[in-house]
């Protein structure tokens, strides 16, 4: 008995905090306001499907409402947590989606200085096309588009079509039908244009989690081909310039 005043209060204490009347508590678990009132009196123990009711109600675990225990934290976005999905749940994913992610194999983390939203997931990069943005392995921080228009030209999103999960840079040309995107690896294939009725999601990519250090040296290197690579456009511009005079001198 003393245990079920105990549960008893716990969730007058809940109902009040969240300044919820008996009724609609009562409604969110499919009984009448009475019956409700006799569980939270502690006259009337509390059956399962209640308790898990009222967990998802006031997003507290079942532990915290049994038995009180605060030590516990209940996994979802709302508390900080993003669902990653591994390379080796992507079929999943893609089958299901979008669907409730309980149907697709997914880990729940925080990240330290991160505030999540339902939109936002962790997924595992596959393959090497949009290398050196992103390498195979690297986990990337996506948030769910819902208006399509408003992704800005060259933002790097991940793609969610009937067939596979793809990570390009989104190139805004006017296209009827279709969507045009880019590979961030000179060896890849540049252009890839996909159907929009294709496309399920389209996610922003805000951020990654990387095991990959790139050596100093190389950072180095990289910087002195991008500085080659701009004198070089530089000079084409400046003969062509020169060119352009000179035929106007000719004539």
């Amino acid at each position: 008995m003393h245990h079920r005043l105990d549960i008893g209060n716990r969730l007058k204490e809940l109902r009040k905090k969240n300044k919820f009347s008996q009724q609609f508590v009562a409604e969110n678990l499919f009984i009448s306001q009475a019956a409700y009132s006799l569980i939270e009196n502690s006259q009337n123990g509390i059956v399962a499907e209640h308790v898990v009711g009222l967990s998802n109600l006031y997003e507290v675990t079942t532990d915290f409402i049994l038995k009180g225990d605060k030590m516990l934290i209940r996994i979802s976005p709302s508390h900080g947590f993003v669902p990653y999905i591994k390379a080796t749940a992507h079929a999943g994913f893609v089958k299901n989606a979008p669907a409730d992610l309980d149907q697709v194999d997914v880990e729940w983390y925080r990240i330290p200085g991160y505030n999540p939203t339902q939109d936002h997931r962790l997924f595992e990069v596959e393959g090497d096309c949009m290398v050196p943005t992103v390498f195979a392995g690297d986990i990337v921080i996506c948030q769910k588009q819902h208006n399509w228009d408003k992704i800005l030209d060259n933002s790097l999103v991940l793609v969610v079509t009937k067939d596979a999960l793809l990570i390009k840079r989104l190139r805004l040309r006017k296209e009827p039908g279709f969507f045009l995107f880019v590979n961030d690896n000179p060896e890849e294939d540049e252009f890839i244009k996909i159907p929009t009725q294709k496309i399920k999601e389209m996610n922003m990519i805000i951020g990654k989690i990387s095991n990959i250090l790139v050596p100093h040296h190389t950072m180095a290197s990289n910087g002195k081909l991008q500085s080659m690579e701009e004198s070089i456009e530089f000079l084409k511009k400046e003969v062509f310039s020169i060119t352009k005079k000179l035929n106007s001198l000719r004539k």
